[in-house]
C-alpha cells in the first residue's frame, strides 16, 4: 500500500538509513526523557546540537528546512499569542521572548529526533521492532495497542508532507500557487483549496495505515515473521554509547548552572 511505501527518494545504504531501528528508537526515548528532565538553557543547547548533528544524518535536507519553517512559524504564533494576552490581560507577567527559549529548544531537539526515525525507516522495521520490545519483555497483551498507534504516527509525517505535495500541485495546475502573500490576501480560499482536502486526505490515509497495518501482520502475535529480519551491529552500540554520552553531558551541565526551576513553574 502506498501509504506505508518506503519514502521517495530515501537513500538506504548509509547515514541513519544504515542504522537498526532499535536503536533509533531509543535514541527518541532518551531525548524526550532528557528535554523534558532539564530545564536550563545550556543543557537544552547541548541536546540540540548534538541532535541537529544527528538529524543531519538522515541526508534529508529540505525535509529538515521544511520541519524548522513549520517549527519558527508556530514559535512566532505563540510569541504573538502572549504578547498579545500580556496587553490585553495586565495581571498577567510581563511578556518576555527569552522565557520560550527553552520550550523552543525541547521541540527543535524533538523534532531533530523524530524526523530521522519517519523518514529512515521502514514501517515493517519499526512493526518488527516493536514486536521484538514487547516479546522481550512479556508484554503480549500489549502487542495489538502499540502495533497501530506506532506505524500510523510514524509514518504519517511522510505520508502527510507527500498529500501537502499532491494538493499543492494540483492547485498549481489549476493556476492558483499557494504562497503565504495569497494565504493573507484569501483566508477563506486558503482553507477551502488547502486545509479542506488536507483533512480529507489525513482521513483517508489513517484508514490505509491501519488496514496496511493489519496486512502486515497485526494481530497474529507470535505467528508473525518478518519479511526482514533486524540486524543489531557494532556501529548501533556506538550510536547508543554517543546518546548516552551526550545525556550525561547535559545533565553534567544542569548540575553547573542549577537544577532550580524559574519562578511559575517548569521552563
Amino acid at each position: 500500500m502506498q501509504a506505508l511505501s518506503v519514502t521517495e527518494g530515501a537513500v538506504w545504504g548509509g547515514g541513519l538509513h544504515a542504522a537498526d531501528t532499535r536503536a533509533k528508537m531509543f535514541v527518541s526515548l532518551l531525548a524526550s526523557v532528557a528535554t523534558v528532565a532539564l530545564s536550563g538553557v545550556e543543557p537544552q543547547m547541548v541536546l540540540f546540537g548534538m541532535s541537529l548533528v544527528y538529524a543531519l544524518g538522515m541526508r534529508q535536507f529540505r525535509i529538515l528546512l521544511i520541519g524548522y519553517a513549520v517549527l519558527v512559524g508556530m514559535s512566532l504564533l505563540a510569541m504573538g499569542c502572549a504578547f498579545g494576552m500580556s496587553l490585553l490581560i495586565p495581571s498577567m507577567p510581563a511578556f518576555s521572548a527569552v522565557s520560550l527559549v527553552v520550550p523552543f529548544l525541547r521541540m527543535a531537539t524533538m523534532l531533530n529526533v523524530i524526523l530521522p526515525l519517519a523518514f529512515s525507516c521502514r514501517v515493517q522495521s519499526l512493526l518488527t521492532a516493536v514486536h521484538d520490545i514487547l516479546y522481550a519483555q512479556a508484554e503480549k497483551n500489549l502487542e495489538d495497542n502499540l502495533y497501530l498507534p506506532a506505524a500510523v504516527m510514524i509514518r504519517f509525517i511522510p505520508t502527510f508532507l507527500h498529500d501537502a505535495k499532491q494538493v499543492s500541485e494540483t492547485l498549481r495546475i489549476r493556476g492558483w500557487r499557494m504562497t503565504p502573500w495569497n494565504a493573507f490576501r484569501h483566508p477563506v480560499l486558503l482553507i477551502r483549496l488547502v486545509f479542506t482536502p488536507l483533512l480529507f486526505r489525513s482521513l483517508k490515509t489513517s484508514e490505509e495505515l491501519g488496514i496496511a497495518a493489519e496486512l502486515k501482520g497485526l494481530g497474529y502475535g507470535e505467528g508473525m515473521r518478518p519479511y526482514r529480519k533486524l540486524v543489531w551491529k557494532a556501529s548501533d552500540t556506538w550510536l547508543l554509547v554517543a546518546a548516552c554520552l551526550v545525556a550525561a553531558a547535559a545533565v553534567l551541565c544542569q548540575h553547573a548552572v542549577g537544577w532550580a526551576p524559574l519562578e511559575g513553574g517548569m521552563r
